[in-house]
């Protein structure tokens, strides 16, 4: 048999107010009085992996390549868009590793944010399955009906055109050597990817269960956060996970660590 693949895909950038991902930051103190507000810049990730049995699978998706049509005004002036051409496209990104979109087997999303499952677009009115948890899909379409959730998830995706596969529970081995574990948090069904790899070891990937390295190391999310004590459940049971396996994990939006391990295109 041969080995499982897992390559990183690089859907851009963003630029936004570091209060949204690390908590306090930039509040006013007694001595400090008002701080300077910093910016963090975000890198849009995701993952192919090339499973032996099952073919090309995807872990997120990136946004949509209109989002200047699609996103709301408000998003696009809190959470710039400010690196995205045409080779962030996720057909071009598939391209670059060989493959092509009809290559695509079955999508995993970790969480249904417009950043992050914008790309499945390209699979509307097909059979290709698409996988997310079954709180993150009730909660969405619930989002979208309602607008209690403005502009983070997206009408043209809460649609039945797609292939939509609820995964249940909080763990789930959805392919040999493919673990999904729901580490909710910053959305209710939100999933991190776990993949065992043969030669190169296990990689988690957390999405936004962790935005940077700062949150994995307890630096708790700021205002994106959405449920505190759900989110101290993810972070030790991560932790826990990459002490058992010697994990090497990939953070939602950290560019540095991205750059790390995207240096090698192809990991067995």
């Amino acid at each position: 048999m041969s080995k499982m693949k897992l390559s990183l895909l690089d859907f851009g950038e963003l630029t936004a107010d570091q209060g949204w991902f690390l908590e306090a930051s930039g509040a006013w103190t007694l001595s400090g009085g008002y701080p300077t507000k910093d910016v963090r810049h975000l890198k849009m990730l995701g993952a192919a992996i090339e499973h032996p049995k099952h073919g090309l699978i995807l872990y997120e998706v990136g946004p949509i390549t209109t989002w200047k049509e699609m996103w709301p005004a408000p998003v696009q002036q809190v959470f710039a868009v400010t690196k995205y051409g045409k080779e962030n496209h996720l057909d071009n990104q598939l391209k670059k590793l060989g493959y092509e979109l009809s290559d695509v087997k079955g999508i995993i999303i970790g969480h249904m944010h417009l950043d992050h499952a914008g790309g499945i677009e390209h699979f509307r009115g097909t059979q290709v399955p698409i996988y997310a948890h079954e709180d993150e899909i009730k909660y969405a379409f619930y989002a979208v009906a309602t607008k209690e959730d403005f502009g983070a998830y997206l009408p043209h995706y809460i649609d039945a055109a797609f292939n939509w596969k609820a995964i249940h529970g909080n763990e789930f081995e959805i392919f040999e050597g493919i673990t999904l574990y729901k580490t909710p948090g910053h959305t209710p069904g939100l999933m991190a990817i776990q993949v065992d790899l043969k030669d190169a070891g296990t990689f988690i990937l957390t999405s936004d269960t962790f935005f940077f390295k700062e949150n994995y190391e307890g630096s708790a999310p700021g205002w994106l956060i959405r449920d505190m004590a759900g989110w101290r459940y993810s972070l030790q049971l991560i932790q826990n996970l990459q002490l058992r396996k010697n994990a090497n994990v990939i953070f939602g939006h950290d560019i540095e660590v991205f750059k790390h391990f995207a240096a090698e295109k192809v990991y067995t």
